[in-house]
């Protein structure tokens, strides 16, 4: 799973034409807004935030979005930064709607790139998720409680763990105590809702090493 063979792809018509195609013709033949779910792989959730979002308010977003389901099933595209510089290239406004566990992670790329983004957490009620992102869409602000953000050694550890490495090995390429290691572990944990959100991405999700 690769952000390279991901693409933006727009939904505002039914051409699904590449956001980030490098032709100037071919962005200038389009006089729809771009409208775009990314990654695109949840259809229920893709259909939902077209057609109870984007429909409803395509006359009142002047150059168009993308909506970002910051969800576990999707954290491999999240754990380097191509993934926020695929985005940000496209020059439209970003959504991340994130999942409970994985705020602190959209808050420590949030915290280290000024894009044009807001990040709105699930809650398990569709309808208000629904209104935040239209709220959002207006241009309007939403409340947002004060959650925790991922470190740049957390999140180096998660990078590592989700590509196999042991602890050892980890301690040895970072080049620190192994206890060290442990405390980003324990903290991860805390932060991202528990062992079980690690043993997840440990095991179920893989990727190549890392250097």
């Amino acid at each position: 799973m690769t952000v390279r063979n991901c693409e933006v792809k727009c939904i505002a018509c039914g051409l699904n034409c590449r956001i980030e195609a490098e032709s100037k013709i071919e962005r200038s033949l389009c006089a729809e807004r771009k409208f775009a779910v990314w990654p695109d792989k949840n259809y229920f959730f893709k259909r939902a935030v077209n057609d109870l979002v984007f429909r409803e308010l395509t006359c009142f977003v002047p150059e168009g979005i993308i909506v970002v389901d910051f969800s576990l099933d999707n954290i491999l595209y999240f754990l380097n930064k191509d993934w926020a510089e695929k985005l940000n290239a496209t020059g439209l406004k970003i959504i991340l709607v994130a999942d409970r566990s994985l705020l602190p992670m959209a808050n420590f790329w949030v915290q280290r790139y000024e894009f044009s983004w807001s990040v709105v957490a699930v809650n398990g009620n569709l309808s208000n998720l629904l209104k935040k992102i239209k709220r959002l869409m207006l241009g309007r602000s939403i409340h947002c409680r004060r959650t925790p953000s991922l470190t740049e050694s957390e999140m180096r550890t998660l990078r590592l763990l989700a590509a196999g490495y042991s602890s050892q090995d980890i301690a040895r390429i970072m080049a620190c105590d192994p206890r060290s290691v442990y405390r980003f572990q324990y903290s991860l944990c805390k932060k991202l809702g528990g062992l079980n959100r690690l043993r997840e991405l440990r095991f179920k999700h893989t990727i190549p090493a890392l250097d």
